[in-house]
């Protein structure tokens, strides 16, 4: 299998989307991370997982209203990551505002770090928003189970992605080959037991995505 991720870090281990979790991650074998991003008010690229500021007074506000200065010291920012981490690893970055992935290629592209970084969208008309931006950026979308079909995943290819995305259990043999004849490559995620991850090297599937780095590391070596 070509790509393991460590789910926000490898959360299994650590934190959230921290420095300290994503360097662990690394230092134990992990060869690629997973996370999420989103804009600050004051434009900075910032790694949390669901873009939400909790407030000392218990309100809710969107990570995009809030400056960077504001926000708790353990949220990181992607600038921070390469920072620490350097950029020889894969990064899967979730990205659920199109902007927001304009962004991620920018940093990325400022640390050299852009042919190993993977946009991954719920949407097919945001990686054809971000191709032109990057011949380099790696261009995933992840599909529910009912988004099945071959129609949506023609889109998706014809806009420039690489890789489809889904849930470990929704990828069948049949459909791994099917995607492989169209150039397209498979990924799972929310693969958390030894069973998931000899059911996806058995299918066929690409890469994988874990909470646990020890999972990944057989996976890794192959």
């Amino acid at each position: 299998m070509r790509y393991g991720f460590a789910h926000r870090g490898g959360r299994a281990h650590g934190a959230d989307n921290t420095l300290a979790t994503f360097a662990r991650a690394l230092q134990q074998g992990a060869r690629g991370l997973e996370t999420d991003a989103w804009l600050t008010a004051d434009g900075a690229v910032v790694l949390d997982h669901d873009g939400v500021h909790r407030a000392a007074e218990r309100r809710h506000r969107p990570i995009a209203e809030v400056l960077r200065t504001d926000l708790p010291a353990h949220i990181p920012t992607l600038d921070e990551l390469y920072e620490q981490c350097g950029n020889h690893f894969d990064l899967a970055v979730d990205v659920r505002l199109p902007m927001v992935g304009d962004a991620v290629i920018d940093v990325a592209r400022r640390h050299g770090a852009l042919s190993r970084l993977w946009l991954v969208a719920e949407s097919a008309s945001d990686l054809g928003r971000w191709r032109p931006l990057s011949d380099d950026v790696h261009l995933a979308v992840s599909l529910r189970l009912v988004e099945r079909r071959r129609s949506v995943m023609a889109t998706a290819a014809d806009v420039g992605a690489e890789a489809v995305n889904m849930r470990w259990p929704w990828w069948s043999r049949r459909l791994v080959r099917r995607l492989h004849d169209d150039g397209l490559l498979c990924f799972a995620y929310d693969a958390q037991r030894s069973a998931s991850m000899r059911r996806c090297q058995r299918l066929g599937v690409d890469g994988v995505f874990s909470d646990s780095v020890p999972l990944l590391l057989p996976i890794d070596g192959q």
